[in-house]
């Protein structure tokens, strides 16, 4: 099976991890007991992912400080610094690239970038680069970002063309963790563009995936995907309810057999299945 557009990834010093590399398989499924690490290994891709969108002071605030990201056991052989770096395959015209950052901590909970590094390989033959240290460096002419000791640079660059794709990707990277009783409520609406972390939205998405010119085939794979599942659930609707949303679902079997269920009425695992199958169309 194709690997998907990130083919590796290198922790150092992350939450639980004094240092990992996973190479990731296109899917990858991570088993583990509790406490194993499972959420920690999650978090990465979401730090990373808001830390495109945010600036990494409140990155860190949210996750409770950077003395709750970096893990602080003790390794001789190597400076204290935390960091991550991930390798790209092919995808969205480039055949391969690497984009990693390391992070110091100062005293006071402060913290400074120490280095960060970015690295596209395009299909034409192109090779762009960043390196940004205590000077930046880059192969890329008339790209001179302003750079703060605390702030990451390609979320600055990340509108240039040249690293655009590795921008995006990061950027779009999501975590999901979908709490079935955040399903089963009245939601308010939004654009459903783009699920929430905890399925919240779920009924906005929904009305999202009846729209376009694709819907139809779309909504058929959902339901087709649910129904492997959840046998004899033919489908899903978005129910509105003054100035909120709800969802129901349809059931058949046998011929003219056919009952309707609120939400409220489903299994936590039919929830949770509808939620990931959304996060993913």
């Amino acid at each position: 099976m194709d690997t998907g557009p990130i083919t590796r990834v290198v922790i150092k010093r992350f939450r639980s991890f004094p240092s990992a590399v996973l190479e990731l398989d296109n899917p990858l499924f991570v088993v583990g007991r509790n406490g194993s690490g499972k959420s920690n290994l999650a978090d990465v891709f979401s730090f990373v992912a808001e830390a495109m969108v945010s600036p990494l002071q409140a990155v860190f605030d949210r996750k409770g400080g950077i003395a709750a990201v970096r893990n602080r056991s003790s390794v001789k052989s190597a400076p204290p610094n935390m960091g991550l770096a991930f390798e790209f395959g092919a995808f969205n015209g480039i055949v391969g690239g690497r984009y990693a950052f390391e992070i110091k901590a100062l005293p006071n909970y402060g913290f400074r970038i120490v280095r960060e590094q970015c690295l596209v390989l395009e299909k034409r033959g192109a090779r762009w680069w960043f390196d940004r240290s205590d000077t930046w460096k880059s192969n890329a002419d008339g790209l001179t970002p302003a750079l703060e000791p605390t702030a990451l640079a390609l979320p600055l660059v990340g509108g240039d063309e040249r690293f655009a794709s590795i921008f995006k990707l990061l950027s779009a990277m999501r975590v999901y963790s979908i709490e079935p009783a955040k399903l089963r409520e009245m939601q308010d609406p939004d654009s459903g563009i783009v699920l929430k972390p905890d399925g919240s939205n779920a009924a906005s998405v929904l009305q999202e995936l009846s729209r376009g010119e694709n819907a139809k085939s779309v909504r058929q794979d959902v339901f087709r995907i649910l129904e492997s599942i959840v046998p004899e659930t033919k489908a899903v609707a978005h129910k509105k309810h003054g100035n909120k949303l709800s969802m129901s679902f349809s059931q058949e079997w046998g011929e003219g057999k056919k009952l309707t269920f609120d939400a409220f009425s489903m299994s936590d695992g039919t929830l949770r299945s509808l939620g990931l199958i959304m996060a993913v169309f």
